[in-house]
């Protein structure tokens, strides 16, 4: 009875402890309200046969890229799993994958790959038990296309194997279709992630300079906000990707200077960051450059 006991407790705590990391994600505000009604689920179990599962529904997160979506998938995979709220089984716990258009005319290759990945990274299960997220980014404009169909279709036939999170940042003309067209076929609920306003982003990076044992002046932070303001408005900003690029040089010019003394970061350290700075001039041109190679059959994670 006492390892019972004790082995319940050890699992309590392993669940807080992953309850309490999404909680404490920057942003994120109505995907960690979803965790809380899935916390309310967990405690209910018992009070429904076990063998009639309550399953969770499909989510649309409407999110561009940057919001910290990779890093929260694993956390809430990690949850579910601890609270054995939904089954986990094979080599990974999340799979990402980003779904490339296919023409009406010609064989749906991208369908058949996603199939091989799930098949095989159930490794000697059966079949592969997790979350699925699916970026839909390149379909907005083809959401009539058969093929967009056929792969609703096969969503539809698995979806109580897996948890499926699809996810895009569409115009509103998209954004209420696609809704429309996934409810067809899916019990799905809207998630809205938004990008974090420039103060959050900043208090983001004075937490991090926090753990470097750095701090910025005021003046220094006053530049480093102006910067983010614009930034934050900017076509292909990536979110927190780049808030802890910046961190890092940041930490390494200041720590690259003379003798460290008060852990003041002044504005002399922060010149490229200025808002017409080296920093920002150099994220135009990669995101420039990320452009062309996606054109020319790139194809980005997300």
């Amino acid at each position: 009875m006492y390892s019972l006991i004790r082995d319940d407790e050890n699992r309590e705590l392993i669940i807080q402890k992953y309850y309490q990391q999404i909680m404490n994600c920057w942003g994120m505000e109505q995907v960690k309200e979803v965790v809380k009604k899935w916390e309310l689920l967990r405690k209910n179990v018992g009070s429904f046969p076990a063998d009639e599962p309550v399953l969770l529904p499909e989510y649309l997160w409407f999110s561009r890229s940057g919001t910290g979506k990779s890093e929260m998938l694993q956390l809430l995979a990690a949850y579910l799993d601890a609270g054995q709220i939904m089954p986990f089984s094979g080599m990974e716990r999340v799979i990402e994958y980003d779904l490339e258009y296919c023409e009406e005319n010609e064989p749906f290759e991208d369908l058949d790959n996603l199939i091989k990945y799930l098949s095989a990274s159930s490794a000697y299960h059966n079949e592969f038990k997790g979350i699925l997220a699916v970026n839909l980014d390149n379909w907005l404009p083809h959401l009539d296309n058969l093929h967009f169909v056929e792969f609703l279709e096969f969503l539809s036939e698995h979806n109580r194997s897996l948890l499926l999170i699809l996810i895009a940042w569409p115009d509103k003309e998209y954004m209420d279709k696609l809704e429309k067209i996934l409810s067809l076929y899916l019990r799905v609920h809207t998630v809205m992630i938004e990008m974090p306003e420039a103060e959050e982003m900043f208090a983001f990076i004075e937490a991090k300079l926090e753990r470097y044992h750095c701090a910025l002046s005021e003046e220094a932070g006053a530049i480093l906000l102006d910067t983010l303001s614009q930034l934050r408005d900017l076509e292909g900003f990536d979110g927190y990707k780049t808030l802890e690029f910046m961190v890092q040089e940041i930490v390494y010019e200041y720590y690259c200077g003379e003798k460290v003394s008060s852990h003041v970061i002044g504005p002399d350290v922060i010149l490229d960051f200025l808002k017409n700075g080296k920093f920002v001039d150099r994220y135009r041109k990669r995101y420039d450059r990320k452009e062309k190679l996606r054109a020319a059959g790139f194809r980005p994670g997300f």
